[in-house]
């Protein structure tokens, strides 16, 4: 599997899931919406980590940043 999330949403899913673990670890949320919340924060993190994400991969979505080759003005000139 490719590579599919980039270096700002990399980031963004690893600092949320870990805030949202934070939130069950103190008790803030308690019950099934921990459970709920726990699974979440847990699939956010796992999938920061691994650079993968099958949701994404399901609705062909692409965050992560493709290097473009540079062209000068020749380049698109044809010279």
């Amino acid at each position: 599997m490719e590579r599919n999330v980039g270096p700002e949403d990399r980031v963004v899913r690893i600092v949320v899931g870990l805030v949202l673990g934070v939130l069950i670890y103190l008790g803030t949320i308690t019950g099934i919406a921990a459970i709920i919340v726990g699974v979440v924060a847990a699939y956010l993190v796992l999938t920061g980590l691994i650079v993968r994400c099958p949701f994404y991969k399901m609705i062909d979505v692409d965050t992560n940043i493709q290097e473009q080759p540079y062209s000068t003005t020749d380049d698109r000139a044809g010279f």
